[in-house]
């Protein structure tokens, strides 16, 4: 396959990926290794992370790295095709906090959860073998996230520092990211004793809500 040829093949699936491909997306296209490494000589593509790559050309976001890593987990995923929610990565605890710009916390080390077993040796990467209901998933920059209210539980039981959980709290309440605070607050406060805070203390009530 010329090079003219591929780059056609890998701009109608890169469409749908805000730029980036899988080699393993690229192969089922008929374009083989040899041909991303000339393309990527001529500076056609760029090498993003382990199997994934950019089209030249194509900006930089934000989310790069994450989505490039939530890429990388379904290689062969076949774009714009929806997937059932169980074969779907989800990001969870800081990696979806920051994707959804709650609080002042950073994303690595890049953490996601799967219906389906998932296992990767790559450092900074971590997959939980967990099961969602819908409503504990959102959309941002199209990777699915948990909820701001599923992403604050997940931190406290992470053992995340918590002046930056009440960070990402304050964040979501503001923008009203919490259909249920109540609920919420129920949920925290059952996390308070392992968390160190005496029986009948309010751990919802530290983090922000109630103020």
């Amino acid at each position: 396959m010329n090079s003219l040829e591929a780059i056609k093949k890998l701009n109608d699936v890169s469409a749908y990926q805000r730029g980036m491909f899988t080699s393993a997306q690229a192969k089922r296209l008929g374009v083989e290794r040899y041909t991303l490494a000339r393309l990527e000589k001529g500076g056609s593509i760029e090498r993003v992370a382990r199997g994934v790559y950019r089209m030249g050309g194509a900006p930089n976001v934000r989310e790069e790295s994450v989505y490039a890593t939530w890429l990388s987990l379904v290689p062969d995923r076949e774009p714009g095709v929806s997937r059932a929610i169980e074969q779907t990565p989800v990001a969870m605890g800081a990696t979806s906090a920051w994707l959804q710009e709650l609080g002042e916390i950073g994303p690595e080390p890049l953490e996601f959860c799967c219906g389906m077993r998932k296992q990767t040796q790559r450092k900074g990467i971590v997959v939980h073998k967990r099961l969602l209901d819908a409503a504990d998933v959102v959309y941002r920059a199209g990777i699915p996230a948990t909820s701001p209210a599923r992403t604050v539980i997940d931190l406290i039981d992470g053992g995340e520092d918590l002046s930056l959980v009440a960070g990402v709290l304050e964040d979501a309440l503001a923008r009203g990211f919490v259909a249920d605070i109540e609920s919420l607050a129920h949920e925290i406060d059952r996390r308070g004793k392992k968390a160190g805070f005496p029986r009948g203390a309010s751990l919802s009530g530290l983090l922000g809500i109630g103020r």
